[in-house]
């Protein structure tokens, strides 16, 4: 289970480190892009976010290999934090949205 622990922190980080440095590009496809003030600061804050799923993993791993028998216990703890930062993201996402509503009030 070991070795399942970290293949998954190595796939988690990945996606943290593409996230953090993506740019502008869309990315998610959950977010709608253009209400998003600024999509390279948004993607850089998702990656941001992303490394505590891997760094959970990371810890997994380590308990895992000092003790084997909580390999399967701790596998789930794994997509039940990346669950929860995608609910963080997507709360954190509304920060990022263009002001609509004040755009709306300067072409009056």
């Amino acid at each position: 289970m070991f070795e399942v622990h970290l293949l998954v922190t190595a796939i988690l980080l990945l996606c943290a480190l593409a996230f953090r440095f993506a740019g502008a590009r869309p990315l998610l496809n959950t977010i709608d892009y253009r209400t998003i003030g600024d999509a390279a600061k948004f993607n850089r804050y998702v990656g941001t976010r992303m490394f505590v799923p891997a760094a959970l993993a990371a810890c997994c791993a380590a308990v895992t290999n000092w003790n084997r028998v909580l390999g399967v216990p701790l596998i789930f703890a794994i997509p039940l934090s990346v669950l929860c930062v995608v609910v963080w993201i997507g709360i954190g996402s509304k920060r990022f949205s263009a002001r609509l509503s004040g755009q709306s009030k300067g072409n009056d």
